[in-house]
């Protein structure tokens, strides 16, 4: 058959001329869209889909039923191939058994007369006689072939194949199916006498029997056919009574459907009279009921209800619509006046909180302390001569006020938590935290974070894992808080994960480093994750015991997180895991200033303006030479709650040092300066003069530059306290066995040379301070000069600068050492004019 197609020179002949006017739109062109869209209505309608359906329904019915009755009697045939295929089997068995018989007692006697030609001859009668016997083998006990019907040439050679030692094995008449051969060999024990003295193997021929299996499956075949073809047209046949019982329905049906349609559009273009009229009127114009019955014409009368009453609500919708806008806006003011008035008292919350967490933490340090030094107390002295009391009453109370002991201290630590993080909240929500930015290493944030939530998957089948991609850059913040956020999200996804990983990944995207914990556990329903970052509320299923948070954890890490610049989000699927998110900003450079601020706005110097006479007493009065040694280390507690003192007093003075006590910063610098103590234990907290501007005053003298200080503090001010050189910082309340951990640390370990660099602009004086001060322990550096003490100050990096005053107005040392230099943890003793002391 030969096909024509129209080139593309002949479709672009056949478009109309670019100068031709265009034409009114053709009537045969409008009569193809209406016929169109017909044809679209038409497949809409309800008479097509009815059809349609109940033709899916005949045909499915009858293909279901067809399948199975195919499946049936595949089966039933099935079952009957395998009857014929046993009985086969049966009757080869029985006819290899007389075989067997018969020839067995031939076989024995001619064994006996050694008369194996014999054998041999019967044998080659007996497989043309039988087309079922396919070979015969005889072998004597030692496996070897005297006759071999199918391999002559294995005559008189030993056979040691598997199957012939399992024949020589056989004791009694028995047979083996070989599969690979397509046989059935049947093996018969020869006795010579009383003894065995071989076998006949005698194999039959299994052909027949696949001959008549493919005959039957081929019968199968066939009759599936056949019932195939039966089906198909009982089915057509089906198909066309019922196409044309559906067309009679839906005729029916269709009719007083497609007027109801009409009405129905005529209603949506808001003409109410004519929507009801189509299903009112009648051709010769008469007022009657829309005729029609059972549910189609209760859906009619229901229909004209219901276009009266949207006509009324639309009539009421239009007053309303009046004075919507006046109320609306009535409303908003409202609102707006209760949002100003929850914003206050959402603020009034937040110092409330901020304020009772500050005051419940130094009561709860002494009932924590002291409940700590009563276990011990029980433990080392009263307990002891009691435990000896064989009275049960004795020991029921011994045990009961241990366990009370024990409780107030396990519920005060659950208490700080709690009380840490309601005053994290409050603090941060008050814009009052102590933010120790810096530029950090996000992988060792990830591994401290991982460090402290290993012991999380000790006990559980999840694996912890870390990626951390390459060259990622440094990042600036809060170490402490961002590995509080990491260990949180750890800790979140551990809780959740019964078996299964957790992954921490670090990773630069859009100039941001993002941090993303990974979890295999059980997800967050859609519904529940925008809960998971509001405060006081814990997404998951009821606790049936006692919480164990205040769920804070992840509101206070997004307000961490925001500080820093970032944004913390959720991305999760039920069943599968959740991945949270954070992303870090690239570091801003930034510079110190030379005046330190605390987080309640108070100015912490660290220059000492002093004369030349005050510091070389000082010098005098307070260095000793390092090889003197006291006997105990003498502590000095600088605190102005009079119980924690004595809590402290007692805690170290059971271990054997010497302490003082001072209730106020003046008065601990007024001790010092009497005898100076081997450490510090100093609180932040105190009036007039506090602990920052205490530790400031003791860094930039240097006769007490050396002296060690613990910080003991509810404030949590770390970065000021690291820039003024603390050597420890704990939080109260400490625990006793933190406290104690940290004094020995601090005595024990060898304090670092201090660095001193002294500008002498030619003084001999200082030759002498320095020779003095070298001899106590520290590093001290002299310069001659101006420019040579910067360039020492950038390889030492001093925690001390002496100079004069004058010397670092006219040169600007404060500025070029901690600005240019970048020597923000430097401080400055400025000695006055000689002239003028």
């Amino acid at each position: 058959m030969i096909k024509f197609r129209r080139t593309p020179a002949a479709k672009k002949s056949a478009k109309p001329p670019a100068t031709r006017p265009q034409l009114a739109p053709s009537p045969l062109r409008d009569h193809k869209a209406q016929r169109a869209a017909t044809s679209r209505r038409t497949r809409n309608s309800i008479r097509w889909q009815l059809l349609t359906t109940m033709i899916g329904l005949i045909v499915g019915l009858v293909v279901t039923l067809t399948a199975i009755e195919l499946v049936l009697q595949k089966r039933s045939l099935e079952n009957e191939l395998s009857k014929r295929i046993d009985l086969m089997k049966a009757n080869l068995i029985e006819h290899g058994a007389a075989v067997s018989n018969v020839m067995l007692t031939q076989v024995e006697n001619d064994v006996a007369a050694f008369n194996f030609s014999h054998i041999t001859e019967n044998l080659h009668n007996t497989i043309k006689e039988s087309p079922l016997l396919a070979y015969g083998i005889l072998m004597n006990n030692d496996g070897v072939a005297f006759i071999h019907t199918s391999h002559p040439e294995l005559q008189q050679e030993t056979l040691q194949d598997e199957a012939s030692r399992y024949a020589l094995a056989q004791r009694h008449l028995a047979h083996i199916e070989y599969l690979a051969l397509n046989v059935t060999e049947f093996i018969l024990p020869i006795h010579f006498g009383n003894k065995q003295w071989g076998v006949l193997r005698l194999g039959f021929t299994m052909q027949e029997l696949d001959k008549e299996i493919a005959r039957s499956q081929a019968d199968i075949a066939n009759k599936t056919r056949d019932l195939i073809i039966t089906t198909a047209l009982i089915a057509l046949l089906f198909v066309l009574i019922g196409s044309v019982i559906v067309m009679l329905i839906s005729t029916t049906l269709s009719r007083p459907l497609m007027r109801l349609t009409e009405s129905v559009k005529e209603l949506a273009r808001g003409n109410f009279e004519l929507a009801t009229q189509l299903l009112d009127e009648t051709p010769n114009g008469q007022k009657v009921r829309f005729k029609a019955q059972g549910e189609i014409g209760q859906l009619a009368y229901s229909f004209i209800e219901m276009a009266n009453e949207i006509r009324q609500s639309q009539d009421k919708l239009a007053d309303y619509n009046r004075t919507l806008e006046a109320k609306v806006k009535e409303r908003t003011q409202e609102l707006e006046r209760a949002n100003e008035k929850l914003k206050g008292l959402d603020q009034m919350k937040t110092n409330f909180l901020s304020t009772v967490s500050h005051e419940l933490r130094t009561p709860l340090t002494s009932v924590m302390g002291f409940a700590r030094i009563l276990q011990k107390k029980f433990e080392s002295t009263l307990f002891p001569p009691l435990s000896q009391s064989e009275d049960k009453k004795v020991q029921k109370a011994m045990r009961q006020v241990m366990d009370n002991a024990q409780i107030i201290v396990e519920e005060g630590e659950r208490l700080t938590t709690l009380i840490n993080d309601v005053l994290d909240l409050a603090k941060m929500e008050a814009g009052r935290v102590d933010w120790n930015m810096r530029e950090l290493n996000i992988e060792d944030i990830i591994d401290r974070a991982i460090a402290a939530t290993s012991a999380l998957v000790a006990n559980k089948p999840v694996q912890l894992c870390k990626i951390i991609e390459e060259a990622l850059p440094l990042c600036e913040g809060d170490r402490d808080r961002l590995i509080q956020v990491v260990i949180n999200l750890i800790s979140n996804a551990v809780k959740f994960t019964d078996r299964g990983k957790v992954t921490c990944r670090a990773q630069l995207k859009g100039g941001e480093l993002v941090v993303s914990v990974t979890d295999s556990g059980c997800g967050i329903k859609p519904e529940d994750q925008p809960l998971v970052f509001e405060k006081f509320k814990q997404v998951g299923d009821t606790l049936t015991d006692k919480p164990k948070g205040t769920g804070l954890g992840l509101p206070i890490c997004k307000e961490i997180i925001e500080h820093h610049g970032g944004h913390l989000w959720l991305e999760s699927e039920l069943d599968v895991g959740s991945t949270f998110l954070f992303s870090l900003p690239l570091p801003q450079q930034h510079h110190p200033d030379a005046t330190l601020m605390t987080q309640d706005g108070e100015a912490i110097s660290l220059v000492w303006q002093s004369n030349r006479e005050a510091l070389a007493d000082a010098l005098q009065t307070g260095l000793k030479p390092v090889t003197e040694a006291a006997q105990a280390h003498n502590i000095l507690i600088i605190d102005d709650d009079v119980n924690i003192r004595e809590f402290l007093q007692q805690e170290l003075s059971a271990e054997n040092y010497a302490v003082r006590e001072a209730g106020s910063g003046s008065e601990g610098l007024a001790m010092i300066a009497g005898q100076q103590p081997d450490l510090i234990l100093l609180d932040v907290k105190m009036p007039h003069l506090n602990g920052f501007a205490v530790a400031a005053r003791l860094h930039t003298n240097p006769a007490t530059l050396h002296i060690p200080i613990i910080l003991h503090t509810i404030a949590e001010d770390k970065l000021l306290a690291e820039q003024l050189g603390i050597d420890y910082y704990l939080t109260k309340p400490a625990k006793d066995m933190d406290l104690l951990a940290a004094v020995r640390q601090v005595l024990v370990t060898a304090p670092p040379h201090k660095k001193i660099l002294i500008f002498s602009d030619g003084d001999t004086q200082h030759d002498s301070w320095a020779l003095g001060l070298h001899d106590y322990g520290y590093q001290v550096s002299i310069a001659a000069a101006v420019e040579e003490g910067l360039a020492l100050a950038a390889n030492l990096q001093p925690q001390l600068v002496v100079a004069d005053a004058a010397l670092a107005i006219e040169h600007q040392l404060i500025k070029r050492l901690r600005v240019d230099l970048g020597l923000d943890k430097t401080f400055f003793t400025l000695l006055d004019n000689p002239h003028e002391s």
